[in-house]
């Protein structure tokens, strides 16, 4: 299920995904489905992989920017009630179909308008009412759930609240949290639960995870992340096209 072989390839691709998200607030989850697509690793075994992985990765961004963070408890809350649901949702859907090419097809779809959004239209530029939270918060947290994805659509949502994006932060990697904790009850109690293999290969990955979530947020007070944005949402679109024509081959 997760050949060894592959074990290398992993660490970097989740180092780097730790290093966007230190630097961008987001993107490390996607990052690291698009990288494992590439793999024949089995996609639900790689996710919770990846899930324990963005539990360390969160609060390593929440503890570098405790003192600059402005988290809006009521924006999080909101998004949080609908997170309740939406997490769920999306891991029965990895759960059951996570080895069918429907899944495959579906990731990457995620994958590319994911892509095409971010380099296309990558703002919403008017400020979105506090109740559509809840829906961004079922959304947001399914994607999260089937594909340990939400944090881009999620961003949508939080960033249209925020006049300055980086002031958003903080409230982004409190729901991302939510949603990586939530996930996680729901594999450990309703799901195929955390195996050796898992929890060896996320031991093995955890501390460039933290090392490379540092490094990018002491980044992202010195650089601006536009040109690096645009390339790690190529590479994300590349990954969605190549899984969707893998998946109805």
């Amino acid at each position: 299920m997760l050949d060894a072989y592959y074990i290398p390839y992993f660490v970097l691709v989740v180092a780097f995904a730790a290093f966007a998200q230190g630097f961008t607030g987001l993107g490390c989850g996607i990052i690291a489905m698009a990288g494992v697509a590439f793999t024949p690793w089995d996609l639900e075994r790689a996710s919770v992989v990846t899930n324990l992985l963005l539990v360390a990765l969160n609060c390593t961004i929440i503890f570098a920017g405790r003192k600059e963070a402005r988290i809006d408890l009521k924006l999080a809350g909101v998004i949080l009630a609908g997170e309740i649901a939406g997490v769920p949702l999306g891991y029965w859907f990895i759960y059951a179909f996570g080895n069918r090419q429907v899944f495959r097809v579906a990731l990457g779809m995620t994958l590319l308008l994911f892509a095409l959004h971010a380099l296309l239209r990558p703002r919403i530029r008017h400020r979105l009412h506090l109740s559509l939270g809840t829906v961004a918060g079922v959304v947001g947290g399914f994607f999260a759930g089937a594909f340990t994805a939400g944090g881009p659509f999620l961003a949508l949502f939080i960033y249209s609240r925020y006049e300055n994006p980086a002031d958003a932060k903080g409230t982004l990697q409190i729901v991302l949290m939510s949603a990586t904790l939530w996930r996680l009850l729901n594999i450990v109690f309703f799901g195929r639960g955390l195996s050796q293999d898992v929890v060896g290969i996320a031991s093995v990955s955890i501390l460039p995870v933290i090392i490379c979530a540092g490094v990018g947020h002491l980044f992202a007070r010195r650089f601006t992340s536009a040109a690096f944005l645009k390339v790690v949402y190529s590479f994300i679109g590349v990954a969605g096209v190549l899984n969707i024509v893998k998946g109805i081959q």
